[in-house]
């Protein structure tokens, strides 16, 4: 009796459930809520291989430096695809452009240090590169956190790469905007 509760707590209880994680960054001083789970956007790389694909994850947090928040949408580029067939180096967007329903939001990117994370927080495996921070709010937050439809478009020097949702974690980012907002 005891196990087959065990196991139907294991299945109501979801990853995506827990609350945003906080920290305080050492290296900047500044405290750090993270949504517990990024957006995953791909784009498939079918001309070098059957599942290959390049990745961009958006993990949204916000960053309080004495009381002043403000928010962003931490960003990592990585790829399945191996090195040894890339021609062109993998992409480290300082611009993208998120289209979310019928709106497109552009976002420009900085070092996570000068956004007051000094850590490299949840880089996903295969990533080798630092993340780059796109400043934000929390209005735009909540709209990305409603929005049906949401892909990735990254400007390369011969055209422009659009990326489609692969790992949809949209309830978790309800869950940190609620948190943010005080509604929980």
């Amino acid at each position: 009796m005891l196990g087959a509760l065990l196991v139907l707590f294991a299945c109501t209880t979801r990853a995506g459930d827990s609350p945003p994680r906080e920290y305080l960054d050492e290296e900047t001083g500044a405290t750090v809520t993270l949504d517990t789970e990024a957006l995953v956007f791909a784009y498939q790389r079918r001309e070098l291989a059957a599942n290959a694909r390049d990745y961009v994850s958006l993990q949204a947090a916000a960053v309080n430096r004495a009381g002043k928040v403000s928010y962003v949408l931490i960003s990592y580029v990585w790829s399945t695809v191996d090195p040894r067939v890339r021609q062109e180096p993998l992409l480290n967007p300082d611009q993208l452009l998120l289209q979310a329903d019928d709106r497109r939001i552009p976002f420009n990117g900085h070092s996570a240090h000068d956004a007051g994370i000094g850590m490299v927080v949840d880089a996903p495996s295969g990533s080798s590169g630092l993340p780059t921070v796109y400043p934000t709010d929390l209005a735009t937050l909540r709209f990305i956190a409603e929005s049906r439809h949401l892909t990735v478009a990254v400007d390369t020097e011969t055209s422009t790469l659009l990326y489609d949702l692969w790992d949809d974690r949209r309830a978790d980012l309800v869950r940190f905007v609620r948190h943010m907002s005080g509604a929980d």
